[in-house]
């Protein structure tokens, strides 16, 4: 069974509206320390595959390290593990943090995709999301990266911003577009609870945008990237020359992974545990010599039954239910015939031998649907 790694760094310079990650505005460079000296001895502690089918540093905010420290966390990573025999290796970059030299940095340590936090190039529009760059600001980024030879770069952008119409998204895709990336991430803003913006919905200082629009948008998405050569491997990612990001796509397939850093979650043959949240709790964790599991269950078989259809419908691909039955040793018809049966008649599932996919209409609301695996 391949193992790939995660490596969360919880460091951003202010914490968005939107985000419900883990992460902290925290810049304080003893607090960096630790947490680099923590991780080092946490990939002692949890021995992953020298290996790993691929590396993702993700946040928070790699970048916010500052390049000493940047550079630190990579030192870390290879004493640990062969980053350069991996398929892929991802690094996750903010535009207000990312300097030429830790592009350069990321490149010769064996990184050879970075995936770039842009999610609009309006700059009121930033300002609105609490992001701490402007458009130019991700323009300079990309160019960073080029000039240290990375040739697979993400976009994230982010869609139906309330008062954005589809006018405005169009204008979006095209900066995106112009930047020549190998890779979207489009998402459609929500409001996650405990988050800011979600406060403001709850007080109702904001009012979402309408669905119709957002929808209108998402159609709007498919088919300008289509246009431009891009394949909707799943619902809000887009390969281009770069290619799927297999390290997401090794998640929609329900693979193993270990997870490294606060809060960082794993997922072993059905085992699941996620790393303590606070940095100073997961660190006396590895300081004592403990890993940190916070929280931790070996998810029945249904759940797992459940989870795999939930995830794997996100796929353009959709879910093999006759190699999925397999896989876990479990008649998948007995458990989600009439279910499956019902989508189908409703529009919402098609099949293609034996596999079962969302049609046009499903991912519109894609979410509804995929939940109602959740619960069984």
């Amino acid at each position: 069974m391949r193992t790939s790694l995660y490596v969360h760094v919880p460091f951003c310079v202010v914490k968005c509206g939107y985000c419900d990650f883990n992460s902290y505005a925290i810049d304080d460079g003893e607090v960096h320390d630790r947490f680099l000296a923590a991780l080092d001895a946490e990939l002692e502690l949890a021995a992953p595959p020298r290996r790993p089918y691929t590396v993702f540093v993700g946040g928070g905010t790699p970048t916010h390290l500052s390049e000493a420290r940047f550079e630190r966390l990579f030192e870390i990573l290879r004493r640990h593990v062969d980053l350069d025999r991996a398929a892929e290796v991802t690094v996750e970059c903010n535009p207000e943090s990312l300097t030429k030299a830790k592009a350069a940095i990321a490149r010769a340590a064996g990184v050879r995709r970075a995936s770039v936090g842009a999610q609009s190039f309006d700059d009121a529009r930033l300002r609105w999301l609490d992001r701490a760059h402007d458009a130019e600001g991700t323009r300079r980024a990309v160019t960073a990266l080029r000039d240290a030879g990375f040739e697979n770069v993400s976009l994230d952008l982010i869609f139906a911003v309330p008062g954005q119409s589809t006018t405005d998204w169009d204008v979006e895709l095209d900066h995106a577009l112009a930047l020549a990336p190998e890779h979207l991430s489009c998402y459609s803003l929500t409001f996650e609870r405990g988050t800011r913006l979600g406060r403001d919905l709850e007080d109702g200082r904001v009012t979402p945008a309408d669905e119709s629009v957002d929808a209108a948008m998402f159609s709007r998405t498919r088919e300008r990237l289509a246009a431009a050569g891009f394949t909707a491997y799943e619902i809000s990612n887009f390969a281009g020359r770069g290619g799927p990001s297999l390290h997401n796509d090794h998640y929609w397939l329900q693979g193993d992974y270990l997870g490294v850093g606060p809060g960082a979650a794993t997922h072993l043959s059905g085992w699941r545990g996620t790393n303590l949240k606070v940095v100073e709790r997961w660190a006396d964790s590895i300081e004592r010599g403990l890993l940190p599991t916070g929280e931790a269950e070996m998810l029945p078989l249904r759940r797992r039954l459940g989870e795999a259809m939930w995830l794997g419908l996100r796929r353009s691909a959709g879910v093999d239910l006759a190699a999925l039955a397999t896989r876990l040793a479990i008649d998948v018809q007995a458990e989600l015939g009439e279910l499956l049966r019902g989508l189908e008649a409703q529009g919402f599932l098609e099949r293609d031998g034996a596999a079962v996919r969302l049609t046009g209409r499903g991912l519109l609301v894609a979410d509804a649907i995929t939940s109602q695996f959740l619960g069984r």
